[in-house]
């Protein structure tokens, strides 16, 4: 990898304007919103921005909890918080400030001016920018996940071998690094073709 692509920094990244909304809006507004400018999420305004409502906000605390998106106003659904970085930050570092809070969306703020937000970055953006600097984040969290002794299960961080969703509690399993949620997928499924056997 060369310097310049360590060098890359995240305001790089930011493909259009941020779409926002108000939080007394109906959550249905919000997935209108997204499903027309083909966005993740949204940014949650009032004077000031208050929070950010994603997909992953709304299948958790909306459909999952079976309430009615269209009653449910975009301000309790949504994630506050919300989180920023500065457009001069680099990929890497971005990667690692993600990690570190758990987050798959971070708002990106201009360098001169905190209070003026840029854009939304998420975690697909950046595999797709710099594959190679993710690569290379990811072995060095597998390698610094290295357990002291045969007995401890290593925690890695990096993204499953399987959906791809960045994680911050990854397991080895037949040579694969996989999230829990793939983990519980992949015993079932061995569960199943078990029984088919028997």
């Amino acid at each position: 990898m060369t310097n310049d692509q360590e060098e890359v920094l995240v305001g790089a990244l930011i493909k259009g304007p941020i779409i926002s909304m108000s939080s007394n809006l109906p959550v249905t507004e919000a997935a209108k919103l997204m499903k027309n400018h083909q966005v993740g999420s949204v940014i949650i305004k009032d004077e000031d921005i208050v929070g950010i409502l994603t997909k992953g906000d709304i299948i958790q605390r909306v459909v999952g909890r079976a309430l009615d998106p269209g009653i449910v106003l975009a301000g309790d659904a949504m994630s506050k918080p919300v989180c920023f970085v500065s457009s001069d930050e680099t990929l890497d570092a971005t990667i690692r400030h993600m990690s570190n809070l758990k987050i798959e969306r971070i708002l990106v703020v201009d360098a001169q001016d905190s209070s003026k937000a840029l854009g939304i970055v998420s975690t697909n953006d950046l595999l797709t920018f710099a594959p190679e600097l993710l690569a290379i984040h990811r072995e060095q969290q597998m390698i610094m996940a290295q357990p002291n002794s045969e007995l401890t299960p290593p925690h890695l961080q990096g993204f499953c071998d399987d959906c791809g969703n960045y994680s911050v509690n990854l397991s080895t399993a037949n040579g694969y690094t996989l999230c829990k949620q793939c983990i519980g997928d992949q015993t079932i499924e061995d569960q199943i073709d078990d029984d088919e056997i028997m």
